[in-house]
């Protein structure tokens, strides 16, 4: 389980991200490159009424998110990993646990896969997933990862975002997604205990944070399309 961290997310118009790199590199924390680019697929699950997508838009403190992420090839899903997301009044854990995905089986049904999820779950996960859950949208995006040179604050920057409509089918889609646009998502993240550090970063960000959410805008794209 991860520490409470605070997460805050600043959508970047194509033609500043130039300049939020630049602000990156010669701030005084000196973020330098993490990791690789890699690609991020995100199913996320919901009720059929979308409880989590109404509980984000109206603003509750407390919320949970809920999602299989994986890495890499989008139908490679043998690593994912199933993840409760919850929020409490602008701080955020995770909570994981190991659930692979056979998206390229013969058969495949969601129906399948998530009851095969639910059964190889422990105790606590199936307890956090619950019943009434369906899968409702993948969510594609490649990701650049930086870090401070005092390892206290992480950034990401986000590109190429697409959603795949998983909601009339129990066949996977993964033939037509939709792009949520050209814009980039710059995410900071430090642990609670760096607090102070965080939002003097973010008094001088050239550009100012707002709520933003994947899940949120995949659901408008699709609905809206």
């Amino acid at each position: 389980m991860e520490a409470l961290r605070f997460e805050v997310k600043i959508p970047i118009p194509a033609a500043q991200l130039q300049k939020v790199l630049l602000w990156l590199k010669t701030h005084p924390l000196l973020f330098s490159q993490q990791y690789d680019q890699r690609a991020i697929n995100s199913l996320y699950l919901d009720s059929c009424g979308l409880a989590r997508y109404e509980e984000n838009l109206n603003g509750i403190s407390e919320r949970k998110k809920v999602r299989l992420r994986w890495y890499g090839d989008l139908q490679d899903a043998g690593t994912a990993k199933l993840e409760f997301k919850l929020r409490r009044s602008g701080k955020g854990k995770k909570i994981l646990f190991r659930a692979p995905l056979d998206l390229e089986h013969n058969n495949f049904s969601w129906r399948n896969a998530l009851y095969d999820c639910y059964k190889q779950l422990p105790d606590k996960g199936q307890i956090y997933l619950g019943n009434g859950i369906m899968p409702i949208l993948i969510c594609r995006y490649q990701r650049d990862y930086f870090i401070s040179a005092c390892q206290k604050i992480r950034a990401t920057i986000d590109s190429d975002i697409k959603v795949y409509d998983q909601r009339y089918s129990d066949r996977l889609n993964i033939s037509k997604p939709q792009t949520l646009g050209h814009y980039y998502l710059l995410e900071l993240k430090a642990d609670e205990a760096f607090e102070h550090e965080l939002s003097d970063l973010i008094a001088s960000c050239p550009l100012r944070p707002s709520r933003h959410s994947k899940y949120v805008n995949s659901i408008r794209k699709l609905i809206w399309k």
